[in-house]
C-alpha cells in the first residue's frame, strides 16, 4: 500500500511504500518533520483501535489540538490522506482494478479531532467515474438523524453519496457513515410511503418467484434456500408485529389460522401456505408486512469487508436490494474497510527514547496495540520472558531463513550486533522481570553492559516478536550505540524480517551508508530500499525519494544530504593544502 500525506503540520508533501521487503529510510535536518511522516500513520493506526472518531492523543502518538495540525501555510483548512490499495474482495466486480483513495480531513469547531469532509475513490484505470462522498450540500437532517440513529455503536460521522463508480445514476438521501476513516455503513432515508411500496412489490415479486420456482424444481441451492430464509423470516416478522398492533387488525384472524402469531415460520411451509390463499388474504399479509416495514424509513447496510467471509451480508430484502444497487461502489467501500482493518493491525512503533537501563522491569497487564515492547521498549523484558520459546520467523545475518525460537533468534542477532552472547528473562516475583545478559563469558545485568546495550535490545526484541506483514516504525535506532554498532544494526534492520516493512527515522551517516553498501555488495536489491530526504522549505517540508542504483550510489544529492562529515573532510584537506602552501 502507498500512503501520502499532505499539508499536515509542517509537511507539505509525503508519501511512502508500506508493502512488506520494503525498507524506508527517513533522513533530513532536525525540525524538517520526518517525525510528522510517521506521525500521520500513527494517527490512523491508533485510531482504528478505537470505536470512534480519529485519535489525536492515544498511545502511539499524542498530537495536540486537531487546529494545530493543518500546515499553516497551505491556504485550506485540509489535510488529505491518500492511499494505494486493491479490492481483494469481488475482484471481478472492479476487474481487478486498484483503487486510490484521497481523505480530506478539517478539524471541528472546538479543535477535539480531525472529521472527513470528502472522500474520493478513484479506480486505478483513471478512465471511470469516481466515487464521491462529501458533507458539503448534504441535507443537515437526514445527516444529523444518521449520525443519532448510529450513535450506540460510538461516535460517527455521515458523509453524502455524491456519486457512484462507473457514473451509476446518483442514490437520493444516501449517506456512507464512518468512524474515524473507516466506513462502516450506508444508509438511505425514504419517504415512508414509497419506501412501503418498494418493500411490497419486492417481497411481493420473492414470493410468486418461489412459487414458480418452486413449480419447476429449481432454485435448489444451499445459498438461495439460506436467503429466501432470511427473507421469509422478515417478512413473517413484519406482518406478526403490524397485526399484533391492534386486536381488529383485519390480518390477524388469517395470521393466527396460519400459525404466523409466532413471528416466523419455515420457508417451505410459507411456500405451501402461499400458494393456497386467495389474492385477498395474500393482499392482507402483503400490506401488513409493508406497513410495518414504513415504520422505519431507512435502510442500514453495513459494510463489512473480506475479513468478515463472503457472501451477502445485507440481512433484510431492501438491503439486500440497496446492496446491489450499489455494484462497485460498494465493493469499494469494502476494499477501504479491508485496507483500514488490516493498517490498524499491521503498524508496530518503537519512539526514540528507549528506557534507562534497569535490573527490574515492570510487568505488564495488556499492552496496548501496535507497541509490541512499549513505546520506550520498557516491555523487552516482560515479552521475551512470556515467548521466549514461541517460534518466530526471521533471516539470520548469512541470509539463511530460520524458524527458531525468539529467544533464539534474539541471542543469533545480539552477537552479530557485539553487543552481547545471550540474554534471558528472570522473574524477581513481585518486581518483575529482569534480563540477564551474557557478554564475554560473563551474566551481567542491563545496568553494568552501558547505556547503547539497552537502547538496541527493545529494538531487537521487537522486530524478531512483530507478526508478518507488520509496518515496524522506528526512531532514532542509532541513539547511543558506536557508529560500527550503528552499521550492524542496519544490516539487522534490513535483513531480518524481509516479510515486513520497516521504516527509519535517523541521522546516522553510518546507518545510510552501510546499506548503500549492502546494495553494491547485491545483497540488498536497489528496489527494497527507499532513502527519503525532507526538505525544510518556505512553505513547508517535502519529501524527496532518493533511488539506489546497483552500485550503492544515489541518483542525486540534495544540498544537506549526509553533508557534514564530508565537509569536515573537506574543510581538513583545504587546510592542510593551505598550511602546506605557506611554509
Amino acid at each position: 500500500m502507498l500512503w501520502q500525506v499532505n499539508d499536515f503540520k509542517g509537511v507539505r508533501s509525503a508519501q511512502l511504500d508500506t508493502r512488506s521487503g520494503k525498507t524506508t529510510i527517513l533522513t533530513g535536518i532536525n525540525s524538517s518533520g520526518k517525525s510528522s511522516i510517521i506521525q500521520s500513520l500513527l494517527l490512523l493506526a491508533q485510531s482504528l483501535h478505537s470505536e470512534g472518531p480519529l485519535v489525536l492523543n492515544g498511545p502511539l502518538v499524542r498530537l495536540g489540538e486537531a487546529t494545530d495540525l493543518v500546515r499553516e501555510a497551505s491556504g485550506g483548512n485540509a489535510i488529505t490522506i491518500n492511499m494505494e490499495l486493491k479490492a481483494e474482495r469481488n475482484e471481478e466486480l472492479l476487474h481487478g482494478r486498484e483503487l486510490q483513495a484521497t481523505f480530506s480531513l478539517s478539524p471541528k469547531p472546538d479543535g477535539s479531532t480531525l472529521t472527513p469532509t470528502r472522500i474520493e475513490i478513484i479506480p486505478g484505470d483513471n478512465a471511470t467515474p469516481p466515487l464521491v462522498l462529501e458533507h458539503a450540500h448534504s441535507r443537515t437532517g437526514d445527516r444529523n438523524r444518521a449520525e443519532d440513529l448510529l450513535r450506540g455503536i460510538g461516535t460517527v460521522d455521515a458523509l453524502r453519496l455524491k456519486s457512484m463508480i462507473d457514473g451509476a445514476p446518483d442514490l437520493l438521501r444516501t449517506y456512507v457513515i464512518l468512524q474515524g476513516l473507516r466506513p462502516i455503513g450506508v444508509i438511505q432515508f425514504k419517504q415512508p410511503d414509497s419506501l412501503r411500496d418498494s418493500y411490497r412489490r419486492a417481497i411481493q415479486a420473492v414470493l410468486d418467484g418461489r412459487q414458480q420456482a418452486a413449480s419447476k424444481k429449481s432454485s435448489n441451492t444451499s445459498s438461495s434456500r439460506v436467503a429466501g430464509a432470511t427473507l421469509i423470516n422478515e417478512f413473517v416478522r413484519h406482518a406478526s408485529r403490524a397485526a399484533g398492533r391492534s386486536k381488529d387488525h383485519p390480518a390477524r384472524a388469517l395470521l393466527e389460522e396460519h400459525g404466523f402469531s409466532r413471528g416466523t415460520m419455515p420457508p417451505h411451509l410459507l411456500d405451501r401456505m402461499w400458494g393456497r390463499l386467495s389474492l385477498r388474504e395474500k393482499d392482507l399479509l402483503l400490506d401488513a408486512a409493508a406497513q410495518e416495514r414504513q415504520r422505519r424509513d431507512f435502510i442500514f447496510l453495513p459494510v463489512r469487508g473480506s475479513l468478515w467471509g463472503h457472501g451477502s451480508v445485507a440481512d433484510g430484502l431492501l438491503e439486500g436490494i440497496l446492496e446491489v444497487t450499489l455494484g462497485d461502489t460498494y465493493v469499494a467501500l469494502q476494499a477501504v474497510e479491508n485496507a483500514m482493518e488490516a493498517l490498524g493491525e499491521r503498524v508496530q512503533y518503537l519512539g526514540p527514547l528507549r528506557d534507562e537501563p534497569r535490573v527490574v522491569w515492570n510487568h505488564w497487564n495488556e499492552i496496548a496495540k501496535g507497541l509490541p515492547v512499549g513505546t520506550r521498549g520498557e516491555y523487552s523484558a516482560a515479552v521475551l520472558s512470556r515467548a521466549q520459546t514461541t517460534l518466530v520467523p526471521y533471516r539470520s545475518s548469512d541470509g539463511e531463513d530460520q524458524v527458531r525460537s525468539l529467544n533464539t533468534a534474539v541471542d543469533h542477532w545480539l552477537s552479530y550486533l557485539k553487543i552481547g552472547e545471550t540474554v534471558s528473562a528472570r522473574s524477581h516475583g513481585k518486581l518483575g522481570v529482569g534480563l540477564d545478559l551474557i557478554v564475554d563469558g560473563h551474566t551481567r545485568d542491563l545496568t553494568s553492559v552501558g547505556v547503547g546495550v539497552s537502547q538496541a535490545l527493545p529494538l531487537v526484541v521487537g522486530v524478531l516478536a512483530a507478526p508478518r506483514d507488520a509496518i515496524f516504525i522506528i526512531e532514532q535506532p542509532e541513539l547511543h550505540l558506536h557508529p560500527a554498532v550503528q552499521a550492524r544494526l542496519a544490516d539487522f534492520l534490513i535483513t531480518a524480517r524481509p516479510d515486513m516493512s520497516i521504516i527509519i527515522e535517523t541521522h546516522s551517516d553510518a546507518f545510510v551508508t552501510r546499506i548503500r553498501r549492502r546494495v553494491a555488495e547485491d545483497q540488498v536489491a536497489p528496489d527494497s530500499v527507499d532513502i527519503i530526504f525532507v526538505e525544510p522549505g518556505d512553505g513547508g517540508s517535502t519529501a524527496r525519494t532518493l533511488n539506489v542504483t546497483e552500485f550503492g550510489d544515489l541518483t542525486e544529492w540534495p544540498s544537506g544530504f549526509l553533508s557534514s562529515a564530508e565537509e569536515d573532510v573537506r574543510a581538513i584537506l583545504m587546510a592542510n593544502i593551505a598550511r602546506s602552501t605557506a611554509s
